[in-house]
């Protein structure tokens, strides 16, 4: 046991094999790829001899490891390692950029019980993503008793009060096991670090890059930063987002990134030992963030209060950004049912991909408008579609039937509206949206014809 590790990487069904090094004790890549086919993976003590440096900063990535089981579904080619591209201050690594790594991610998220529509999603929209960027609250009023914890039993799930604050940290790790697995770049802000002026990772913030280092080793330092981080101070969001966005200015690479800020009150600051209103100076902030970046931003409430609740909805409908904002999940659960798309079980993960943003328009309009049929099949395709099925209809009538066939084999989930396990598709309420009940059926029948069937009718 030295700093050095060899990390030996195969392909059961492609034709190359690969070895690198890396430092342990740095937790960086130090050693380029070499093409010699190995039999194990073996550890040499500091004096063994490196190979030529691929970059520097902790947040280059490099591929370590890869599982040689046969893919179920995919073949997976011969493909060339993508490329790294370097920023002003850190190098953003494409990785996702090849089909290889994209078979792979499926495969990571079909391990973490996606179904494989969403995973093939996911997998795409990774490729297009730099960074994840989550800015978590740990102001004063976080530690309010307010808040709600849902935590794994068995195959279901149960939801615990909590504080404001421990809600909060718990969606941060849930958000850092889901995208290390799935080998997407993050970093964890405290609103309120211990020393903002001299940031140090592992103290004020923490990177979770699951092509540097040991991932399990990344989230377990999240998880000691959060539990030492208590509830303190204000909610000085305004320059928390100015102080990321000049920052991130310098080490964009194009693509997107996505933040989410985790909140639970009004932007306020710090003057003369109390907090004072700040929200004019946030959305300048946020106007100035997604007009200077490709961003897409998450605001996630861990809050019931009124005004704060009204206040980052104002936000949302008066101002023309890439925003979306978000309740716990039985809160959202009933926003999605109440704008007529409760024919589906809204679920942790679904709730989750929703935290940390995404491409698909279809998440933003969950809890804002019924969806119409295409909009309808294309969601459904994400929840039922199998590798070998065709494409779901886009007639009511057939895309019912489809369903029906599908909904028997597909496995249970939790319903964050009921908190029960459910089918994924409830049947009747799927009738309904589609129009294919016995009233909707009636309704929408022509007036002439409908005069006809009526006149059929025995008179009693």
């Amino acid at each position: 046991p030295g700093p050095w590790i060899v990390a030996f990487e195969t392909l059961s069904k492609g034709s190359w094999n690969s070895l690198s090094l890396l430092d342990s004790s740095k937790s960086s890549l130090v050693g380029q790829h070499c093409p010699a086919p190995l039999a194990m993976a073996k550890s040499f003590r500091g004096g063994a001899a490196a190979a030529p440096a691929l970059s520097t900063g902790h947040s280059v990535p490099g591929a370590l490891s890869s599982d040689d089981e046969d893919n179920p579904i995919y073949e997976l080619p011969q493909t060339v390692e993508p490329k790294v591209v370097v920023g002003t201050a850190v190098a953003f690594k494409n990785y996702g950029a090849t089909e290889r790594d994209h078979f792979s991610r499926v495969r990571a998220y079909q391990a973490m019980e996606a179904p494989l529509g969403l995973s093939n999603l996911l997998a795409k929209e990774d490729r297009q993503i730099a960074l994840r960027v989550f800015v978590l609250d740990n102001s004063g009023s976080t530690a309010a008793p307010d808040g709600h914890v849902l935590m794994r039993k068995g195959k279901s799930y149960e939801s615990h009060c909590s504080t404001r604050w421990e809600e909060i940290r718990a969606m941060a790790l849930e958000q850092a096991s889901w995208n290390a697995k799935a080998g997407v770049r993050c970093e964890f802000h405290l609103l309120n670090p211990p020393c903002p002026q001299k940031p140090e990772e592992g103290r004020d913030f923490a990177v979770l890059d699951p092509l540097v280092g040991n991932v399990t080793c990344q989230v377990a330092q999240l998880e000691q930063m959060l539990y030492t981080s208590g509830p303190r101070g204000p909610t000085p969001l305004g320059e928390r987002l100015s102080r990321l966005r000049h920052r991130l200015m310098q080490e964009a690479d194009g693509r997107r990134i996505m933040l989410s800020i985790v909140t639970d009150g009004l932007p306020t600051i710090e003057r003369n030992h109390q907090a004072v209103n700040d929200t004019q100076s946030f959305i300048h902030e946020l106007r100035a963030f997604a007009g200077s970046l490709n961003c897409f931003v998450v605001i996630r409430l861990a809050t019931d209060d009124d005004a704060t609740v009204d206040f980052y909805n104002k936000i949302d409908e008066e101002l023309e950004l890439p925003l979306d904002i978000l309740d716990d999940l039985n809160g959202e659960a009933k926003e999605v049912s109440e704008s007529g798309n409760g024919w589906f079980a809204y679920t942790p993960m679904i709730h989750r991909i929703r935290e940390g943003g995404s491409f698909e328009k279809l998440f933003d309009l969950l809890d804002e408008r019924p969806f119409q049929v295409a909009e309808i099949a294309t969601f459904l395709e994400y929840l039922l579609r199998g590798p070998k099925d065709d494409p779901f209809p886009r007639k009511p009538k057939e895309l019912l039937e489809r369903v029906q066939q599908l909904l028997p084999a597909a496995p249970w989930v939790y319903d964050g509206l009921s908190g029960k396990m459910v089918p994924p598709v409830n049947i009747k309420k799927l009738k309904k949206a589609l129009g294919q009940t016995t009233l909707s059926r009636v309704k929408a029948m022509p007036a002439k014809a409908l005069r006809a069937v009526c006149r059929l009718l025995p008179v009693s």
